[in-house]
């Protein structure tokens, strides 16, 4: 193995990863020297496939072993590597190691998909080939996954047998979309039935008897036993009534309706006078615990007790029932205890609805047989289905694993203007400058918190297409050179997407920070001015104002008076202090003067030119990619060279020729528009300012 070599970006020494020797050495290099250490798959511009294959515990995130393990992989399975650093999709038959046993099973896949392609012979095979391949198998009636729905048979009984499992004890989908089942399916459907007619068959009544333990009135069992449910629970209630009665007849009287109820009751609500009977007595509570059958019952179960006393009192008791006591309420339940464990033990209740009939023709028929054939059938596809997604994976690989690992153990593609990096979003175009380096943001409340570290003037801008139909995403864009000029919330501009796709683009927020040194320079007198012109005008106003009040006062010549005497005053004041200034310059050399303003200026700039260059040196763009969630383990330090490369306002065209005379100039003179009154107040204060420094000049030299 060759001696590895590391460049230098900005400040930060990454390996160089060119071909398939340098992709072989990260399986040695320490995870210190990698660019990162983990990374969302989800920020990464590539195929989701591919990323799915490196991310081997599927939990959204590459790690360095699960790249070891890919490029290990891949330089196993390959026995020529230098198709690699092209990054082609297209493989080469040739190229496959077939002396390893995977490699012969990968070529043997490739051959009989370029066989059924009607391409024998071909030696390469490319990726939306194999992909068509895998469509294709995934939609067949045999696809390897053990489903089968009833459309894989033309067998009319058997199809319906499946579907009777499906409605039962349910299905699984298909690779093909479709819902079928499985040899799980069909062992639940057996054992169900099974469970089930065992059960059922307890209850059956042999021949030549009438009844049985379970069936203590043989066929009249089951209607007899509906009869003494369906009242079961309000009998019972009576006799506790009843017994509560007894201890206690004031219950009596609670257990009826309260006048205070019977005010709240609506009369005209039928549903809610039914429901008030529902939960009323079944007959009115006594102490004798007697249930009279000739006395008033409760109107709601009026029919039922009267069928049971008929067809089920009668024949428990042996005699007409016209009254009835707990003990005879209880030897008529115990007729039917055996039934009613019976039926509260039963099995296989999800397949009771086909009938014993047809589930017997399916436990005796051929059915079960069948049906594992098929599933059998179809999982014999499996291991070519699986060699035909490693093959998927190969060309992948071959396709796209250089490229991460130089977006992973080096961060050489973001550095290169003739490359993209696959987290980088697309190239955003505002206020005459070109910003290539953008990420995506899903929370940027969430990655503010995090990219503010970065020291960067930070563009958050909302990206949307053309028509409502499109997508809206939001992306942070760094002003790495250049000046804050013309950006700010609410500003447009336009973004390509690194497959070309143009969208609208919104500054939504701004992270400030310097962009250069000459911005850090000039903030504290920007800062300055903006407080001068805070006084100036709060000055100005507050003497507006007292002019105002001054003026339409009722003592006009008072008021002429007090401004000619302030006007004098102040006009003597101004010819003082230019006297005074003039003598103090008179006596002062201009070398002297210079050296002072020159020290001023230093003592005012010197502090800001530091801090300047303090703040630009900490810009750190490894910032925006934690905030996306990487780990990343380097500097990466954006000095004002490359801060160039992110920022830029690209060069005209080379035969591009620029005009330099003002053409609106021309068009004002050609029309003869009149611009003696164009000239704004602050040009002449301007020129007042330089004739005064003139004058001074003039006045220090005849002093001298």
């Amino acid at each position: 193995m060759s001696r590895m070599i590391f460049r230098n970006y900005g400040g930060s020494y990454q390996l160089r990863i060119q071909n398939a020797e340098d992709l072989e050495k990260i399986q040695v290099l320490d995870e210190v020297y990698w660019a990162a250490t983990s990374i969302p798959t989800d920020s990464l511009n590539c195929d989701k496939a591919f990323t799915a294959y490196v991310d081997t515990d599927r939990n959204g995130r590459i790690r360095p072993a699960e790249l070891k393990t890919a490029c290990s992989w891949l330089i196993q399975v390959l026995a020529d590597h230098h198709r690699l650093s092209k990054g082609s999709d297209v493989l080469r038959l040739q190229d496959i190691d077939i002396h390893r046993p995977e490699g012969q099973k990968l070529h043997a896949v490739a051959e009989l998909i370029l066989t059924n392609l009607n391409m024998p012979g071909k030696n390469e095979i490319s990726l939306a080939q194999v992909r068509d391949v895998q469509s294709i198998m995934s939609s067949a009636a045999n696809n390897g996954d053990g489903i089968i729905p009833p459309e894989v048979t033309s067998n009319a009984d058997l199809a319906q047998f499946i579907t009777s499992i499906m409605d039962t004890v349910g299905s699984q989908m298909d690779a093909c979309g479709k819902p079928g089942i499985s040899e799980d399916e069909l062992k639940k459907f057996f054992h169900e039935a099974e469970t089930y007619l065992a059960w059922e068959a307890q209850g059956e009544i042999p021949k030549g008897q009438e009844c049985t333990e379970i069936m203590p009135w043989g066929i009249d069992t089951r209607k007899a036993y509906d009869l003494v449910r369906n009242v079961e629970e309000k009998v019972d209630q009576f006799f506790a009534q009843c017994a509560l009665v007894k201890f206690d007849k004031r219950a009596a009287t609670q257990m009826q309706l309260r006048e205070k109820e019977l005010e709240e009751i609506d009369f005209t609500d039928t549903a809610k006078m039914i429901d008030r009977l529902k939960d009323g007595p079944l007959a009115s509570p006594n102490s004798e615990g007697l249930l009279n059958f000739e006395g008033e019952i409760n109107p709601i179960y009026v029919d039922s007790l009267l069928e049971l006393k008929e067809k089920v009192l009668s024949r428990a008791l042996g005699d007409s029932v016209e009254r009835l006591n707990e003990n005879e309420w209880r030897k008529v339940k115990n007729i039917f205890r055996s039934y009613r464990v019976w039926l509260e033990n039963k099995e296989g209740s999800t397949v009771e609805k086909l009938g014993r009939d047809r589930l017997r023709s399916y436990l005796v028929g051929p059915y079960r047989e069948q049906a594992s054939a098929l599933i059998k059938k179809d999982l014999a596809v499996a291991n070519d289905l699986n060699q035909i997604q490693n093959l998927e994976k190969l060309i992948l690989y071959q396709r796209w694993l250089m490229i991460l690992v130089n977006n992973f153990v080096s961060f050489a593609d973001l550095y290169n203007p003739n490359a993209r990096a696959l987290f980088e979003m697309g190239t955003l175009i505002i206020n005459e400058r070109q910003i290539t380096f953008t990420m995506g943001v899903e929370d940027r409340q969430a990655h503010k918190k995090i990219s503010q570290r970065s020291s960067m003037y930070l563009l958050y801008v909302e990206v949307a297409g053309r028509q409502d139909k499109d997508i809206k995403f939001e992306i942070v864009a760094p002003v790495t050179s250049g000046s804050a000029e013309g950006l700010c919330v609410g500003k447009r501009g336009i973004f390509f997407t690194v497959d070309g796709h143009e969208w609208d683009a919104e500054v939504v927020d701004i992270v400030v920070n310097p962009i250069s040194v000459s911005e850090s320079v000039k903030a504290p007198f920007h800062k300055f001015a903006d407080f001068v012109r805070k006084q100036i005008e709060k000055m100005t106003k507050s003497s507006e104002e007292k002019l105002v009040s001054t003026a339409s006062s009722d003592s006009a010549s008072g008021t002429v008076r007090d401004l000619m005497l302030g006007g004098g005053l102040a006009i003597a004041a101004l010819g003082s202090s230019f006297a005074y200034i003039t003598k103090a310059l008179s006596e002062v050399k201009p070398v002297q003067v210079l050296i002072a303003l020159l020290g001023l200026a230093m003592v005012f700039l010197l502090p800001s030119i530091i801090a300047g260059f303090i703040k630009i040196r900490k810009r750190d763009m490894s910032s925006l990619l934690e905030a996306s969630g990487w780990a990343v383990n380097v500097h990466m330090r954006i000095n004002m060279t490359m801060g160039q490369l992110f920022t830029h306002t690209p060069h005209l065209p080379k035969d591009a020729h620029k005009e330099r005379r003002d053409i609106v100039s021309k068009f004002v003179k050609e029309f003869e528009y009149n611009t003696s009154q164009s000239m704004r107040p602050t040009t002449f204060v301007l020129v007042f300012i330089f004739l005064l420094l003139c004058l001074m000049l003039l006045l220090l030299n005849f002093a001298g």
